[in-house]
């Protein structure tokens, strides 16, 4: 199977996540949001090792995703959206959050998964950088409070170093909003992350700079914070990684553009194509009705 031209699943640093909840010794984890499957998946590689189980919060699970909960018991599958839906889930070891990517539903999230724990359970979050760090995204702007929606184009895109939404760039094609601006109060995931921490005293914040930026939110004195540490250390922030990034998003950027010329192109070829179909119906009625004045006046000649 061919690779995506865009890699942007958890599955493709399947490594780093299955490291972190190794060295969590975690047993049973929540996925909030689980899009493909492909993650899910190697989340019920992990915890069928130790007979763990695998809670998964989904609005629209596709296809896959129902197949696997309904072929395996270690799997439950909450169809619901987060973060209401995360009250049917048990208290987990480990939470992954690759949901709904806006500052409203991330802060209730961890709210939620703060909530009666003695100490922070182990929480990874997908887009913490670029663009999602710092921008709200909606799949479902209609199911927030009001309030937490920022203004927001279905249509519009966004380009790294621009704060304001543009005409191209990444965009979701209808298939999610983006906020109008970039950076400000209450606005992307990281900010989310970070204001959670602001209250909370005794929490670490790692970000892995790939794929859209893994953070991973841990407690400091968890027994497994020296584990998850040594794992992450070299990892955190590297400026290698960060260049490797920013560079595929580069690349990204530039095939989104090439690909709207290409389809301005074939829309100015469209119009130019009905225009001369115009012209070509207009002239051939035109010359028809020539060649009737033509044979009337010949008809008249010989009489």
């Amino acid at each position: 199977m061919s690779q995506p031209l865009l890699l942007h699943s958890l599955a493709e640093i399947k490594g780093v996540v299955r490291g972190c909840l190794e060295a969590a010794q975690a047993r049973t984890v929540a996925e909030i949001g689980s899009e493909s499957g492909a993650n899910t998946r190697e989340l019920l590689s992990f915890v069928g090792e130790s007979q763990g189980e695998l809670w998964c919060v989904e609005p629209e699970p596709t296809l896959e995703v129902e197949q696997l909960d309904g072929q395996e018991d270690r799997l439950h599958l909450v169809r619901g959206r987060s973060p209401e839906a995360l009250t049917a889930v048990e208290a987990c070891d480990a939470y992954i959050i690759d949901g709904d990517h806006n500052y409203w539903t991330v802060s209730r999230e961890l709210d939620h998964i703060a909530q009666g724990a003695d100490r922070l359970p182990l929480v990874l979050l997908h887009d913490v950088c670029w663009p999602a760090g710092r921008r709200d995204m909606y799949y479902a702007p209609g199911a927030l409070p009001a309030g937490a929606v920022h203004p927001h184009s279905w249509e519009l895109g966004c380009v790294p170093g621009r704060q304001e939404a543009i005409a191209g760039g990444f965009r979701g094609r209808g298939s999610f909003a983006i906020a109008l601006n970039e950076g400000g109060e209450r606005n992307g995931v990281r900010t989310a992350v970070e204001d959670f921490m602001e209250a909370r005293e005794d929490l670490r914040f790692v970000v892995v700079p790939a794929i859209f930026g893994l953070g991973v939110l841990y407690s400091a004195t968890a027994p497994y914070a020296d584990a998850l540490d040594r794992l992450l250390g070299p990892l955190e922030r590297n400026p290698l990684l960060e260049r490797l990034e920013r560079n595929r998003i580069d690349l990204y950027m530039e095939l989104l553009e090439q690909r709207d010329r290409v389809s301005e192109l074939g829309l100015r070829q469209g119009r130019l194509l009905a225009e001369y179909d115009r012209s070509l119906t207009a002239a051939e009625a035109e010359a028809a009705a020539l060649r009737l004045e033509v044979a009337k006046l010949r008809e008249r000649a010989r009489a």
